[in-house]
């Protein structure tokens, strides 16, 4: 495979006129990075017209059905406003992970992004900590047009020593060889979109110590994880997160009525609402995920997996477990645990 690389290195502030089409206007002093300026300046930088909007509009409804439908991006203005709109959501996903696994992700020093769109990642895990290297695979110009103009604008001055590379091309086609060492690599809404993309998974988490997969929180999407989960324990990787049953067993793995998924309410910007024509100011984002380690993590509790039931004086719940799932948490029998246990929810942690 030809394999096109692009690499961003900081640069003065400056006036950046033409760095990418659809692009114009002064390019801010740096900033500390904050998602409502990256809204503002996106809005007011990129090419918004009704045909950005409408071609925006068209994606989103390709994504309804990705493996079905065309859900390539080429065009810079579009690619953008990807960023602040689904990507934004995104984000809210993966602050979610990265906060329930911060121990795990603070000694990420090296990212490698399959199909990593304008580097949401990137810029989520960059609330927490500094990286040495993110290399993001990606086959829209667009998209990694998108990522050197918001890295220079809002990432500069907090991660000055960070490279940011990118390989331009299908990570379908990619030899181990051509993939950089990394303490994780990243599969976000990745498999979603294209038949067979399960196919090569083997090779390209060879040169990773952990694996993060994100689908949506659709039975599809959890069988998507399932299947890369089962390729993975293969190659010797044990799961960190959510699962916390031992020895690879799955209790959602064959039910009928549910599977394993997880709700995360995100505030909707302005800028957001208005361009996917929102009413509400959140949306409730649905995903599924799975982080995978070859050194084995062993977690503090077990998962909760079911919307837990509150009652008077009880709570009640499933957790991710190898033996009978579902636990009752009685007010008579320890009012301090059942008082934190009515505040939790799916996909928080329960230790007795």
């Amino acid at each position: 495979m030809q394999i096109k690389r692009v690499a961003w290195t900081p640069v003065p502030a400056r006036m950046i006129v033409g760095l990418v089409n659809g692009v114009a206007g002064r390019i801010a002093h740096f900033r500390q990075y904050d998602m409502n300026d990256m809204d503002d300046f996106i809005y007011s930088n990129y090419l918004v017209n009704y045909t950005k909007k409408k071609n925006l509009e068209d994606l989103f409804y390709a994504y309804q059905s990705p493996a079905l439908r065309n859900t390539f991006v080429n065009d810079h203005s579009v690619a953008a406003l990807y960023m602040i709109t689904r990507g934004r959501s995104i984000m809210g996903v993966m602050d979610k992970i990265i906060r329930q696994n911060l121990d795990v992700f603070n000694d990420v020093e090296s990212v490698v992004d399959f199909g990593g769109g304008p580097g949401t990642f990137l810029f989520a895990l960059s609330k927490f900590k500094t990286l040495n290297k993110y290399t993001n695979v990606e086959r829209s110009e667009a998209f990694i047009g998108v990522l050197n103009v918001l890295v220079e604008e809002f990432l500069s001055s907090s991660i000055p020593h960070t490279r940011v590379d990118s390989i331009s091309g299908n990570y379908l086609e990619l030899e181990s060889q051509d993939i950089p060492t990394n303490d994780l690599c990243v599969f976000s809404y990745t498999f979603c979109e294209c038949d067979n993309s399960l196919a090569g998974i083997s090779g390209l988490v060879e040169n990773s110590k952990m694996v993060l997969i994100i689908e949506p929180g659709t039975p599809s999407g959890f069988n998507n994880i399932i299947q890369a989960r089962d390729k993975l324990i293969e190659k010797g990787f044990s799961a960190i997160a959510p699962c916390t049953a031992s020895n690879g067993f799955c209790p959602l793995r064959d039910s009928e009525s549910d599977w394993c998924h997880f709700v995360e309410r995100l505030d909707r910007s302005r800028v957001q609402k208005h361009l996917i024509k929102g009413v509400l100011g959140y949306e409730d984002e649905k995903y599924s995920y799975l982080l995978m380690s070859k050194s084995p993590i062993h977690s503090d509790g077990k998962r909760i997996i079911s919307r837990p039931d509150i009652a008077k004086y009880s709570v009640s719940f499933d957790v991710c477990s190898e033996k009978s799932g579902h636990i009752v948490v009685k007010k008579r029998e320890n009012k301090n645990n059942f008082k934190i246990m009515k505040k939790s929810i799916r996909g928080d942690l329960y230790s007795e």
